[in-house]
């Protein structure tokens, strides 16, 4: 079928493209550029030195090659920490000022209509975007770039494969041999020293069935022993294929210069090359030296650019439709036409899960074990998410039940920490390997290091994913697929209408990269930023960002632990309002439990009058959450459900979301297997499914909607306690009845207390009617106590009580609040708390007075209220410290944001608050990014009406 071009944005354009996180692509890249060439890294990993930190080759200190030198003598130590490795080959590219972007994987080849390379498309998430240049370095571990060229390739034999562990003592249950590695470590903490050893794992390829990407999962489900603290990231493998065609030499050592130039402007660091010796393949130093030679190499045949029209390369197969999600650089200015998008075909499956992590692993063993073939993507080395490698190996809350608890019984069995915490917590590396070993016995299978870029599209229907891996990309054809990114990633891509940070507010779940001290110590929680999950330059600068911070610790997580992100809008949104009310729906899938763990402020006007806190509730949640609108053939778990974001707090616990998972998995499987739609199947028979597996109560399968309450149930809130969260929240959720109602008290009610909040609720609705009163209590108004920003233990209210009464007069529109807003604003100073600054800018967007407006141009005029942006990686490093739960940085940044957006929405005075928002979109924090840039994209004479509230 004609396939029509798609435009992609540039992000670089450069003399040198270095494709990997190897040693070799770091060497390769600084010979380049000491070689007077630009050059770019592009790599698949969140850290440099895949071979070397990643495999944990930690016993290098007599290394011949200079970089692996260098990077072992900046740990100070023997054996080295794999985050000071990293650490130091990263400070090596910032010295040399080489851009670089983690998290990203080439997937196309940009050529002329002859051979000449261009640039490389690359897939971040299920953005593509491309990188200009003249001459490609593959230095990835397979030859992720050579493969993209169709490089002819012959099978290797290589007889071994081996993975390096780190355990308290030598591992039990590995099915190969298993050697101790020179030097055990010793680590001395607060409380005491600890010891461990490391040992080399192998096993005879001859043995294992698997194709390549499934290798590891294999792998990492024979292994489930307490005594391994740590794991290598990836197994030490010489690599299925080699170059054809061309002399077999012993020895990496022994190529020839023209042995690495295989093509028109490629050259090849990986372990594709033909030799006997297969060792200094996976060997860092060697790889090194390798890397060297050809960054030397292509730097001295770069030639001047020329401009021609440019043909996707990426080998014959699947074409169609092909969706993607729209790209988020900032330094993006150019972009070009791409033709001719094909992709080689894989495989076909049942069920297709995105995402392996705590909803994405619980989905494809539930799809597995009800008879679908079953595959499962996972980014990252080892499933579980935010739970295992993202070392946040412990519940907070969750209602542990159904398959949470036949998980939790699995992994104590195996683990006696697990058993001291009674299900409560866990080691990382056992509850990882239980997820593995479940999968594979109920007949499913995982890809590690691989994640979906885009979907083909049928209709409204996504027929299968393209998939990229650690050995190539392709085409995976999929009846139904399990959206488990946490991120609406495939439901994105596919064109469903979705949610994240725009102009309304910049409220968000902190997040952080957390820490692990010693490889012993299993949990690490973590605040300290914030991160947009479609941000890879965002992202890089967190990884960089958090190696500085936690210097002297072990690791770092490999990947972002969000709270919040891109969500779906559903066949239907769970509010807060319905979990306070105690909502009730007929197609309930799991019941979550959880106290408002809010990690940070609120915008939803409930909290202004009622502050979340610490009480856990219940919260029903139901299928239609998880069906992005109009799409079929999807379901969406995790984060990226259809939710208020007030409302996730509640339901995004860790034990819930398995179930959640689980849920999503079975009914995967069904509608595969049927051929149904998701709006077609019998949602009571599915139930009773659940109620099977302990997921559900067979009470809740029985469940109808509550709402709308009767009209007896909304006047006996009125008549209630107004500071009650559930009177409140039913009050919010029936403005029709309850407003009357809310004016008879304000007007007529004897306690006055009563009265004041009765106009508060009605200004948070935006009822004229009630800024009389709101205004009487302004006028005599003195500053109170504000809130500054917090993330990590952040419960009760985000604002004052005078901040709420300042957004509700604002949403009434009357021109007479001015002149006591305008007292207010000349009564802060520098020091102003952000909840403060918030509430004055949120009403200055909403009256649009001149005067105002000119106030609130004063406040940002005196001194540590601007220049907070952060908008280059230096910036980030000097501000780090290292507490994993800061919060100066983002305090100051929000004040100074939230004021910049309603100068400029108000009218804006000689374009300060236009300057003061470019300068946020380009900040590394991407959320701020994109609110800054949505904001600009507001005209200043529509209507605000605190669009945050909505």
């Amino acid at each position: 079928m004609q396939v029509p071009p798609i435009s992609l944005p540039v992000w670089r354009t450069t003399d040198v493209l270095v494709v990997g996180s190897t040693t070799a692509a770091v060497s390769g890249a600084l010979s380049a550029r000491e070689a007077g060439r630009n050059v770019v890294l592009a790599g698949d990993e969140n850290y440099l030195g895949q071979d070397l930190g990643g495999d944990l080759h930690l016993w290098e200190q007599n290394s011949n090659d200079p970089l692996v030198q260098q990077a072992m003598k900046a740990c100070e130590e023997a054996p080295a920490r794999p985050a000071a490795l990293k650490r130091a080959l990263e400070h090596r590219l910032l010295a040399a000022a080489i851009p670089f972007l983690y998290g990203v994987r080439p997937v196309g080849l940009l050529r002329d209509k002859g051979t000449r390379i261009h640039g490389v498309i690359f897939a971040a998430r299920t953005s593509l975007f491309v990188i200009l240049c003249d001459q490609v370095i593959d230095a990835s571990p397979f030859g992720l770039g050579l493969r993209l060229a169709e490089c002819p390739l012959s099978p290797r034999i290589a007889d071994r494969i081996g993975w390096r562990v780190l355990a308290s003592k030598e591992p039990i249950g590995w099915p190969g041999e298993i050697q101790s590695l020179p030097t055990p470590y010793r680590q001395v903490l607060k409380d005491g020293e600890m010891s461990y050893a490391g040992f080399e794992l192998s096993i005879s390829r001859s043995g294992l069935t698997s194709t390549p990407m499934g290798m590891e999962h294999i792998l990492r489900a024979s292994l489930v022993d307490e005594a391994v603290w740590f794991a290598a990231s990836h197994l030490i493998d010489p690599g299925i294929d080699e170059l054809a065609g061309a002399s077999r030499r012993e020895s990496i050592h022994d190529l020839t210069d023209a042995d690495l130039a295989v093509g028109d402007g490629i050259w090849n660091a990986s372990r594709l090359s033909a030799v006997a010796d297969l060792s200094g393949l996976t060997d860092p130093s060697a790889m090194s030296n390798l890397g060297r030679r050809t960054g030397k190499l292509a730097a001295s045949h770069v030639r001047s650019r020329v401009e021609a029209d440019l043909i996707f390369h990426s080998g014959n197969g699947a074409t169609g439709n092909f969706a993607f999600s729209p790209a988020f650089l900032r330094n993006s200015g150019t972009s070009v036409q791409v033709e001719a998008l094909s992709f080689p075909d894989w495989e076909s499956v049942d069920v297709l899960v995105a995402g392996g992590g705590t909803g994405g692993a619980p989905a494809a063993i539930a799809a597995a074990r009800a008879g679908a073939k079953t595959l499962c993507l996972e980014s990252a080395h080892g499933l579980g998410g935010v739970g295992t490698t993202g070392l946040i190996s412990s519940y907070w809350f969750g209602n542990k039940v159904g398959f949470t608890e036949e998980l939790n019984g699995r992994v104590s069995a195996a683990d006696s920490l697990s058993q001291s915490k009674k299900g409560n917590g866990w080691r990382p590396e056992v509850k990882s390997a239980i997820y593995h070993r479940m999968l594979q016995e109920a007949g499913g299978t995982a890809w590690m290091g691989s994640f979906a870029f885009g979907a083909r599209l049928v209709g409204n229907r996504p027929d299968g994913l393209l998939v990229s891996t650690p050995f190539g990309c392709g085409f995976v054809k999929a009846k139904t697929i399990v959206d488990a990114t946490g991120n609406a990633d495939l439901a994105a891509a596919c064109g469903a209408e979705c949610r994240q940070i725009g102009s309304q507010h910049v409220a968000v779940q902190g997040t952080g990269i957390s820490p692990r001290v010693h490889p012993g110590v299993p949990h690490q929680n973590s605040d300290h930023t914030f991160i947009e999950e479609n941000d890879p330059e965002g992202i890089t600068a967190a990884h960089v960002q958090a190696r500085e911070k936690y210097s002297n610790d072990f690791e770092t997580a490999p990947f972002v632990n969000s709270r919040e992100r891109r969500q779906i809008v559903g066949d239907f949104e769970i509010s807060p309002l319905d979990i306070l009310a105690g909502r009730t729906f007929p197609d309930t899938i799991f019941t979550a439990s959880s106290n408002f763990d809010t990690h940070g402020f609120i915008v939803h006007p409930v909290f202004m009058v009622a502050p979340p806190d610490h009480k856990p509730l219940q919260a029903h949640v139901p299928l239609r959450c998880m069906i992005p609108r109009g799409i079929e053939g999807l379901l969406v778990t995790g984060l990226g459900m259809s939710a208020h974001r007030d409302a996730l707090p509640v339901i995004r616990m860790q034990a819930d979301v398995q179930n959640q998972g689980y849920a999503a998995g079975l009914l995967a499987a069904q509608t595969a297997q049927s051929g149904q739609n998701f709006g077609d199947i019998d949602v009571k028979a599915f139930q009773q499914q659940l109620v099977t597996q302990g997921i559900i109560s067979n009470a809740t399968a029985l469940d109808e909607d509550s709402f709308p309450l009767p009209a007896e149930a909304i006047a006996e809130a009125a008549l209630g306690d107004l500071r009650n969260a559930k009177n409140v929240a039913i009050l919010f959720a029936h403005p029709e009845v309850s407003r009357q109602q809310l004016i008879d008290v304000m007007q007529m009610d004897a306690d006055p207390a009563r009265r004041e909040t009765a106009a508060l609720i009605l200004g948070l609705m935006g009822a004229p009617q009630a800024a009389g009163p709101l205004l009487e209590y302004l006028s005599r108004a003195t500053w109170d106590e504000g809130w500054n920003y917090r993330g990590m233990g952040q419960f009760g209210a985000s604002m004052s009580p005078l901040d709420a009464q300042i957004i509700a007069l604002g949403r009434c529109g009357t021109a007479d609040a001015v002149a006591p807003l305008i007292r207010l604003v000349g009564e802060l100073n520098g020091d102003a708390a952000f909840s403060h600054c918030r509430a004055v800018a949120l009403a200055s967007a909403m009256l649009k007075d001149a005067d105002l407006t000119l106030a609130l141009a004063g406040l940002l005029d005196l001194p540590g209220l601007c220049g907070h942006a952060f908008d280059t990686m230096e910036d980030l490093l000097t501000d780090t410290d290292g507490d994993p739960t800061s919060t100066r940085s983002r305090n100051l940044a929000l004040r100074e944001l939230y004021l910049a957006r309603g100068l400029y929405l108000a009218g804006d005075i000689n374009e300060r608050g236009r300057q003061i928002l470019e300068s946020y979109t380009h900040d590394l924090r991407g959320h701020f990014a994109r609110h800054a840039t949505a904001v600009l994209a507001t005209a200043s004479s529509e209507p605000d009406n605190h669009l945050e509230l909505a």
